[in-house]
């Protein structure tokens, strides 16, 4: 009996000494991470040295080809590297790395200290912005390589002691795709050099490896066919980058036909083996939604991050008085004006004229009013982005007095002058009373509306999200040119095409265009506005002296005329300012203009295609409901209020 014991208890113990023996899963799993991590690395940090030995020893324009050699080199490693210190810290790589060649104000400075442009592609700039280098020009590439291998060094470092986990691993991978997609197949990395449709396959060798490191986990649950998608789904991506070049690729057929459903993919290989997800992990708002399984549907962004507001505190009843306070005049001192006064749901949420009616009708206000249609996506709000949250918008606007002309202190009496108001911000906000009623209240209210006010769903979505729609051949080529020659993608991000950066969409950018005061390619005038230098005190800078808020070209057909300052009538008329080369290109003095001024050459079929696109963004369907009626107020002079405001 002992001796049977024992034996069954030595038979018993056998799997619990294999599994002490054999590493689990996830230990060999991050072991083969960690060394294909080390290996990247490795890899960096020499190429980067090898391009600052060959800048340092380079003594004669004779040595451009050789240091344009070593540079190109080097930007295929730092690629391999990109959707991991991207995923990271994508501001130490936006500021650093490989960020716009454009001085920055130092956010983490009490006052306005401006941070001059470094990486690759102010190296770029310097490197292909003439066939030749002055000495001026090789001290210059000296100090950014000096200054790039130290930084290389620096984020590798970070990479390498990063806690991966399993979701940060397939997380980094999706980002990179979403990456690729958004910026790297537009020639955003490459300010001044010929841009390559093949500068992303680096990238997409490395989201490969990362996916095939769960290889064993999708096998040993039958989910192994997840993982030979995914890597089919690369492999296509990259033989059609291969197989054509930047100027002729059909880019609407590469993110249908591999780009997003590898995006997808990513989200699935992580479901199926029950990974968490970043929703998951803690209390903080996040962004982008882990589940989405398409980079072009609208969910894939949570509107709730920008908005103050978390997701779970959006309930329908708060949305509904959101609505009636956005349609209702009697935040504004008259009762005439509402947010739907300028923001008119049947012209895409914005009011057709030049610049908005002011209050009274005695004169109009100084800038155009903008679409709300995915604008709560927004890190900053405003054309000069002097607001940094929903909520901070509507104090502007009701204490603006050529907008509303009150204090929030009134509005909220005039709020609380009204029993049903009373009631619906108590079962709104669970309160008892008038003392639900504030300006807080307010702000959190028709920020959870401008949450609902969001859509990817136009035809273009659903064509690339691979669904049974068709679109036009000049809809594809202007697809393919927005996102490629014409350069609008590398302002005007996908998929929101607007200036809320991806992969990570933490920062709302300004451009400076240089838009004249009036449309006017023979004599333009300057238009004054400041821009951003005008909004908050910190960044009254030179470097964003007329720079504005970068708007959505989603709804654009709806939402003329266009810019800050109404000029232009026409998207026809836009996209000629743009092919011009903007305010420097029609003779404008423009010193920090951040638009390439030299001459995009778009024949009139390239323009028409450019429109055609544009137009196929189109899509309010279920976002123009209005409220049936207004709650009734005590005071008689606010009793016959119009829905929406008078004008």
């Amino acid at each position: 009996m002992k001796h049977t014991l024992l034996a069954f208890l030595a038979i018993a113990s056998i799997p619990f000494v294999i599994a002490w023996l054999v590493p689990d899963e996830h230990v060999r799993r991050r072991e083969s991470f960690r060394a294909m991590i080390a290996e990247i690395s490795s890899n960096v940090r020499a190429q980067s040295s090898a391009f600052d030995d060959t800048c340092i020893n380079a003594s004669t324009t004779v040595d451009l080809t050789q240091i344009r050699r070593s540079y190109e080199e080097l930007r295929s490693v730092y690629k391999s590297m990109e959707p991991l210190v991207e995923y990271i810290d994508p501001s130490a790589v936006s500021t650093y790395i490989n960020g716009s060649p454009l001085p920055k104000l130092d956010v983490k400075s009490q006052f306005v200290d401006i941070i001059e442009p470094q990486g690759l592609q102010v190296i770029d700039e310097v490197l292909y912005n003439d066939d030749s280098l002055s000495n001026e020009d090789l001290l210059q590439l000296r100090a950014l390589s000096s200054s790039l291998r130290t930084s290389m060094q620096a984020i590798s470092g970070v990479m390498i002691s990063a806690p991966w986990t399993d979701r940060m691993i397939i997380e980094a991978a999706r980002s990179g795709v979403l990456r690729i997609t958004a910026m790297g197949i537009t020639g955003f990395d490459r300010p001044a050099s010929e841009p390559h449709i093949t500068d992303d396959i680096p990238a997409l060798k490395t989201i490969k490896r990362s996916l095939e490191l769960f290889g064993p986990a999708l096998t040993s649950r039958g989910k192994g066919a997840l993982l030979n998608n995914a890597m089919s789904l690369a492999d296509t991506a990259a033989s059609l980058m291969n197989g054509s070049s930047f100027n002729n690729i059909d880019r609407a057929t590469l993110i249908r036909t591999a780009l997003d459903p590898l995006y997808g993919r990513c989200a699935d290989i992580q479901l199926a083996l029950e990974i968490e997800v970043s929703t998951e992990i803690g209390p903080s708002e996040v962004i982008v939604n882990p589940t989405a399984r398409s980079m072009f549907q609208t969910d894939v962004l949570y509107p709730s991050a920008a908005s103050g507001i978390t997701r779970v505190s959006i309930s329908p009843i708060l949305v509904e008085l959101g609505r009636t306070l956005f349609f209702d005049p009697i935040l504004s001192s008259t009762g005439e004006r509402a947010c739907a006064s300028c923001h008119d749901p049947s012209r895409g949420f914005t009011d057709g004229r030049t610049t908005s009616i002011a209050l009274g009708r005695g004169g109009s206000l100084d800038r155009n009013a903008p679409t709300l249609i995915n604008a709560v996506h927004a890190r900053r709000f405003f054309s000069d982005l002097r607001a940094m949250r929903v909520r901070d918008v509507i104090a502007h606007v009701v204490t603006n007095e050529n907008e509303f002309n009150s204090t929030l202190l009134e509005m909220v009496g005039r709020l609380r002058s009204s029993n049903e108001y009373i009631t619906l911000f108590s079962q709104a906000f669970g309160g008892n009373g008038p003392e639900s009623v504030d300006a807080t209240n307010v702000g959190i209210a028709i920020g959870a509306y401008l949450t609902t006010l969001v859509s990817f769903n136009s035809r273009f979505d659903r064509y690339l999200r691979g669904e049974s729609v068709s679109i036009s051949e000049a809809e594809r080529r202007g697809f393919s040119l927005f996102m490629g020659r014409a350069a609008c993608a590398s302002c005007h991000f996908p998929p929101t095409y607007a200036g809320y950066v991806p992969p990570s969409f933490t920062d709302s950018e300004s451009e400076i265009i240089g838009v004249p005061l009036r449309q006017d390619t023979i004599n333009a005038t300057a238009d004054p506005d400041p821009g951003r230098a005008g909004g908050i005190d910190r960044e009254n800078s030179v470097i964003y002296s007329g720079s504005f808020k970068t708007p959505t070209v989603r709804n654009i057909a709806l939402t003329a005329p266009y810019f800050h300052n109404g000029a232009y009538m026409t998207l026809e008329g836009v996209v000629d300012f743009y092919a011009r080369g903007g305010g420097r290109g029609i003779g404008l003095s423009v010193p920090y203009q951040t638009l390439p001024f030299d001459n995009l050459n778009l024949s009139v079929q390239d323009r028409d295609d450019l429109v055609a696109f544009m137009k196929a963004l189109t899509d309010t369907v279920g976002l123009t409901r209005r409220p049936s009626q207004l709650p009734r107020m005590s005071t008689r002079v606010f009793q016959k209020r119009v829905i929406g405001g008078e004008y």
